[in-house]
């Protein structure tokens, strides 16, 4: 049996499942006001910052300076008015993070050169915690744990490689800052007491 037409038609497929996904994620997030996802980042104003991008095999795509996308980052957060924390601060249990993550993969022709790219594109903050175990010393151990997160596909031609993961960046960035502006503006309505 010839695989190159099943080939060719698994790579129609995954373009057209990638084209249906791209849609998809470019809708609005349908979230409940009370969304305990968003609800945890009520309170944060403080974030460190961290950016990567990982293509999952050797490629001919463009490197992309994984400091523009922490730098947008930075920017976007310290214009909704929120304070950045360097990486090696002294962190007090307020401490949060924003992680910009990208996972590519690159789609190749049948003469094995690269036809587009394909891959996820993530959004997460998370909190720092204390788990309440107490190790050598008498001290709290502490960790990062994820509390909020938004997910997207990107697609794309070798060509536009760049330009298709600054532009998803922007959405990225804007999706983290409408959930916190949502559960920031909640967390102030005043409580109605009842008589």
């Amino acid at each position: 049996m010839n695989s190159c037409p099943l080939r060719a038609l698994a790579g129609t497929l995954l373009q057209s499942l990638g084209f249906c996904l791209a849609l998809v994620s470019a809708l609005p997030a349908q979230q409940p006001i009370d969304d305990p996802q968003r609800a945890s980042l009520a309170g944060l104003r403080r974030f460190a910052v961290h950016a990567r991008v990982q293509v999952a095999q050797r490629s001919t795509l463009p490197s992309l300076d994984e400091a523009l996308l922490r730098t947008k980052l930075e920017l976007a957060l310290r214009r909704e008015g929120l304070e950045l924390q360097g990486p090696n601060d002294v962190r007090d249990g307020a401490a949060a993070q924003v992680s910009l993550m990208y996972l590519v993969v690159p789609v190749r022709d049948h003469a094995g050169r690269d036809a587009g790219f394909a891959g996820s594109a993530c959004i997460h903050a998370s909190q720092l915690v204390r788990i309440p175990r107490v190790i050598a010393g008498r001290q709290f151990t502490y960790t990062m744990a994820p509390t909020w997160s938004s997910c997207a596909m990107v697609v794309g031609a070798p060509t536009s490689y760049r330009d298709t993961i600054l532009q998803n960046a922007e959405e990225q960035i804007g999706r983290f800052l409408q959930a916190w502006r949502a559960a920031n503006e909640a967390s102030t309505v005043p409580l109605r007491h009842s008589l």
